[in-house]
């Protein structure tokens, strides 16, 4: 569970000088770091949409079995991923789903889970085991889960366990054929490659009539800049096919502060791109740290349209990202990713602001895993600090 910060433990650690400026209304000590960022926005929106089911979580398929955490009496992780909105995508896999088998009890379990938080799911089978048994598998989940399951994902980073690309295409050809026997209506999504989002091209224009949607896995190490420019192709092979795609089991190897603020700035741009969705990994043990509160700020966005913006800042590390509701609402997201530097924003929304509101997570560090929640509070859009190490949503 993510800790509060006491106010005074908050201005102790800050370098303060004699000026404070309010923040949502709390005073926090002014950096003598603080640099202007002033953003303009167009009048009006003029991007993609963010969907409606663009938020997203990715649990071990290996948790499906026994009903431990997927069922209808678990209403603590039922009300962690209700928390990020009434509609949205679970996917299952992990590097277990090989090895992993669903009993009817366990697919009626989560039947009811997805019933009660009402999301759909992408269901992991196995790429290794038996045809036969996956079909089985197959037919028992689509009788289980009804409309609640949006398509099949055979294997979990298979451009690890095959050696080329033509390997893993027999074996998923072999298991969909068996599927198809009993279940010809089922559908599929992938490849769900590790570090081949070139096969999603290829996937794509191979399988396009069975398939709903392309998927590629994210590790986020800090190192993944291959992997990053592979993402940043993936609209023109989803177009080439006219096919959604979602990135999922987005996985850092720290929780942390950094990782959080990270995650927030990846979520955004994903869906600025194109994206349908991201799938951020979760241990479905419905700890709200810092990852889960940058979802709580991401889901804010949730069925918008971006709004063209343009940021000036000498703070490299300062992001902005803005949409609008239908209802004519806007969402600015700020996010600084710096540790020493500060941000004093002026925000020009083009239109008067009309009860501009703003909601905020702080942390004393990057690499802290205790974060600090400041729940709504009234703001002054042509003057809003964003400390080190914070992001911030402002509507208006």
């Amino acid at each position: 569970m993510s800790n509060r910060i006491e106010r005074r433990e908050f201005l102790a650690a800050c370098a303060a000088v004699s000026a404070t400026a309010s923040l949502g209304g709390i005073a926090y000590a002014q950096q003598s770091g603080f640099v202007p960022a002033n953003i303009q926005l167009d009048a009006s929106p003029s991007g993609r949409r963010m969907l409606a089911e663009f938020m997203g979580l990715s649990f071990e398929a290996s948790l499906v079995p026994g009903g431990a955490f997927f069922s209808s009496s678990n209403r603590t992780l039922i009300d962690y991923v209700r928390g990020l909105g009434s509609r949205g995508i679970l996917q299952f896999g992990g590097p277990n789903l090989d090895a992993t088998t669903y009993a009817q009890a366990d697919l009626a379990n989560l039947a009811q889970f997805l019933d009660a938080v009402g999301w759909r799911a992408i269901l992991g089978l196995s790429l290794s085991a038996p045809a036969f048994g996956v079909a089985d598998q197959a037919s028992k989940a689509s009788q289980a889960l009804g409309e609640r399951l949006l398509a099949f994902e055979l294997g979990s980073a298979p451009d690890r366990l095959f050696k080329d690309y033509g390997a893993f295409l027999t074996a998923f050809r072999t298991r969909v054929s068996s599927i198809s026997a009993n279940d010809p209506a089922a559908m599929y999504s992938g490849p769900a490659t590790a570090t081949r989002p070139d096969w999603a091209s290829r996937f794509g224009q191979d399988e396009r009539p069975q398939l709903v949607m392309i998927t590629q896995q994210y590790r986020h190490t800090g190192g993944e800049a291959a992997l990053r420019n592979g993402v940043r192709d993936l609209p023109k092979s989803a177009s080439l096919t006219d096919l959604p795609y979602r990135i999922e089991q987005i996985i850092s190897d720290t929780n942390n502060m950094a990782n959080a603020l990270w995650a927030l700035d990846f979520g955004l741009e994903l869906a600025a791109s194109g994206a349908d969705g991201a799938n951020f990994h979760d241990d479905a043990d419905a700890q709200r740290g810092p990852l889960y509160q940058a979802l709580l700020l991401l889901k804010e966005s949730v069925d918008a349209r971006f709004v063209t913006r343009q940021l000036q800042t000498t703070n490299n590390n300062f992001t902005a990202f803005a949409l609008e509701r239908d209802d004519g609402t806007r969402v600015v997201t700020l996010i600084n990713r710096d540790s020493n530097i500060g941000a004093t924003v002026n925000l020009n929304a083009a239109r008067p602001a009309r009860n501009p509101r703003v909601r905020r997570l702080t942390a004393l560090s990057m690499d802290t895993t205790q974060v600090n929640v400041v729940d709504w509070q009234e703001a002054n859009p042509a003057a809003l600090d964003v400390p080190p190490a914070s992001a911030a949503v402002i509507t208006l």
